[in-house]
């Protein structure tokens, strides 16, 4: 996937880009930004930077996903691509031709070579200009590999208008003087995108499957009925209540991920923090997310224990929804996604995943680490499984 990029961007007082006239053959060099704070310095003129690359909203929140736990402890590094004299403390978004944000995954403290992103939906992975996308993922990837990489996994939004120099297979080159040999593999897949709301919260329902539409009154005229339920749209509760809740809860995480849940929410820039009570006053679910834009995004949801047969998830999200609709949201996305069925009545957007592994004794126990102890639901374990997908050396 290693290719010149013909020309760095300019971009007009407007916000739309244009090319330069002059082209160049030299590829573009990336700067390794690494670490929380230094990539939060720069999180106004990624902002900035991504409303220009037409993906508005992409690096809103910023501190919210880069303290994120993961399965191991990771370092995020951002990656620079452009000028080779880029400011890295102050860049000048003229001399940026696209950005990458992926995390270092380490074990004892050690990076072990394996970087992943963080974000299932790709939205916030990768900025770049339509059509520069691939290019800026192949000059990331490449960086990556010289710095000693086994193991790259990027997901990201790929804009129609990306396209490839020739016909040939296009995959991350190594440097002449590497000692070993890579291989890549590329896949694009449809996920659900975005529930789009419309100006009122039955014409939202009217788009939404007949089933899922009916469950979602269903569930909420019950709760209401036999439990009390009453909705909270603003909630403030103590830290030491929510981590009772949480053990309280259906699928109760860890008290360590409970608190970063309660901790993160002074990070959002408009956070939502929303619950619902029964008559008595005990919890029966808090819901947390986040507004940007135009656009409301779920984090996470828990709902109390032993009420199986109420499905507070489907009231809580009727209450979501509505609430959404009165404040004029207009898309609703579910971060990391979500098994609802109410996913089927989402818009559907398009996903780019690209792997990259040395051949090398290294990435093959990493390989084999992810095939068995990685759930099956994770992309990376999916792809080093799925023997359909075609394998181009670098």
């Amino acid at each position: 996937m290693f290719f010149a990029i013909d020309a760095f961007m300019n971009f007009a007082p407007n916000g739309s880009s244009v090319f330069l006239e002059r082209r160049t053959q030299d590829r573009p060099a990336v700067h390794f930004v690494t670490g929380r704070a230094p990539i939060l310095r720069l999180s106004g003129q990624l902002m900035d930077f991504s409303r220009r690359c037409d993906q508005a909203g992409a690096m809103h929140d910023l501190a919210y996903f880069l303290s994120k736990p993961g399965a191991l402890p990771r370092v995020p590094h951002l990656l620079l691509a452009g000028a080779a004299n880029l400011d890295v403390a102050n860049p000048n978004l003229d001399d940026v031709a696209g950005c990458v944000l992926i995390f270092e995954q380490r074990v004892f403290g050690f990076g072990v070579g394996a970087y992943a992103t963080n974000d299932r939906s790709g939205r916030s992975t990768l900025i770049a200009p339509p059509g520069d996308r691939m290019k800026v993922a192949a000059a990331a990837c490449r960086a990556l590999l010289n710095r000693g990489a086994h193991l790259i996994m990027l997901s990201f939004r790929k804009a129609e208008t990306d396209f490839l120099e020739s016909s040939e297979p296009a995959g991350p080159r190594l440097g002449k003087r590497a000692k070993t040999v890579a291989r890549w593999a590329q896949r694009d897949r449809p996920i659900p995108g975005y529930l789009p709301l419309a100006s009122t919260y039955d014409a939202t329902l009217a788009t939404i499957g007949q089933r899922t539409r009916s469950n979602l009154r269903y569930y909420r005229r019950r709760a209401e009925a036999e439990l009390g339920c009453r909705f909270f749209p603003r909630i403030e509760v103590s830290r030491e209540e929510l981590l009772k809740f949480n053990r309280e809860s259906m699928y109760e995480v860890s008290a360590s991920v409970a608190g970063w849940r309660y901790d993160s929410l002074k990070e959002l820039s408009e956070p939502i923090f929303m619950g619902i009570k029964d008559r008595d006053g005990r919890w029966l679910s808090m819901l947390a997310g986040r507004r940007y834009l135009d656009r409301s995004e779920l984090l996470w949801q828990m709902n109390r224990d032993g009420l199986w047969s109420n499905s507070l998830s489907a009231v809580m999200r009727s209450y979501f929804i509505e609430h959404e609709v009165a404040r004029g949201v207009r898309r609703v996305y579910i971060e990391g996604g979500t098994p609802h069925p109410i996913k089927f009545s989402f818009m559907p957007e398009s996903l780019t995943d690209l792997v990259v592994m040395r051949q090398t004794i290294t990435a093959k126990v990493m390989q084999g680490i992810a095939k068995r102890y990685i759930s099956k639901d994770n992309e990376l374990s999916h792809m080093l499984s799925a023997p359909e997908l075609i394998w181009h050396p670098c």
